[in-house]
């Protein structure tokens, strides 16, 4: 069994910071450029799966959080079994209908289902899935109860004098427990799949390294959840603008979010990850 591993203590202050956030996005960067097809793919597969979920009635959404973590599991399982170092350059193949479809949407689709081939991994992240879900779940009954919704629509249906004072103090309560359980959830993937943590010590885990590096941690996720914001708005506004933001902004967003973690996380769990290269 493994024992727990502590975080590398990350620089806290001022442009040390910033440096350290923008090198994890640079690494992760580097990630999906390197292999564009298949983190863009992904991203398509994953999206068109989203969709399709969100149309099934009241269960869309809940389905989508439950197996949301095991994807991302296979992407961060999938990264590790890389080589460390420049990968070889791919030879070059004509470019055909078939070609494009299996580069596209046949590889990425098979590597999101990747974790479920092992054995050892595959029950870590189910009920992985399954915690999450019921967190969210928890998370949402106090957003209804609170404000009726989420933040955004708490920001709408706000009005005067009393009723005002009190949306906005649930706002802030539903806001609190959102920052918590995205605190707790970000490592939560990699420390279950890649570091053998069972799911509720790994969110645990994941809380304590966020809370270690608050900083760190905050300029890294702002800048991607500024993004979720602006899209979260637009869908409250208009369903195509949503639609529309989701597409140009939210498309390259994810994947190089995803990468970025696992940058991050490589970085922040050292003895797990050797060779590092930054």
């Amino acid at each position: 069994m493994n024992e727990p591993l502590s975080p590398v203590e990350e620089p806290r202050r001022g442009n040390s910071v910033l440096r350290q956030a923008g090198s994890w996005i640079a690494c992760g960067a580097r990630l999906v450029l390197a292999q564009k097809s298949l983190w863009f793919g992904m991203t398509l597969v994953y999206f068109a799966l989203g969709f399709l979920l969100t149309l099934i009635p009241f269960m869309g959404h809940l389905l989508l959080i439950l197996v949301s973590p095991m994807l991302v599991a296979s992407v961060f399982w999938g990264r590790a079994q890389e080589p460390q170092g420049p990968s070889p350059a791919p030879m070059a193949q004509p470019v055909s209908f078939p070609s494009v479809l299996q580069t596209w949407i046949a590889q990425p689709a098979q590597e999101l289902m990747r974790i479920f081939t092992q054995e050892n991994k595959m029950f870590g992240a189910v009920l992985l899935g399954i915690v999450t879900l019921g967190l969210v779940v928890l998370v949402k009954i106090f957003s209804y109860l609170l404000i009726g919704g989420s933040v955004v629509s708490g920001l709408t249906a706000a009005q005067s004098g009393f009723t005002q004072f009190t949306t906005l103090l649930g706002m802030l309560l539903v806001a609190g427990l959102s920052v918590l359980l995205a605190m707790g959830l970000l490592y939560s993937v990699p420390l279950t799949v890649l570091g053998n943590r069972q799911p509720l010590d790994a969110i645990a885990e994941s809380f304590t390294t966020c809370r270690e590096n608050a900083q760190t941690q905050l300029a890294l996720v702002l800048p991607f959840f500024l993004f979720y914001l602006i899209i979260m708005v637009a869908f409250a506004k208009s369903v195509w603008l949503g639609y529309l933001l989701l597409i140009s902004l939210g498309f390259p967003a994810l994947p190089l979010f995803i990468a970025a973690i696992y940058c991050s996380y490589r970085k922040l769990y050292p003895p797990e990850f050797p060779t590092i290269h930054p």
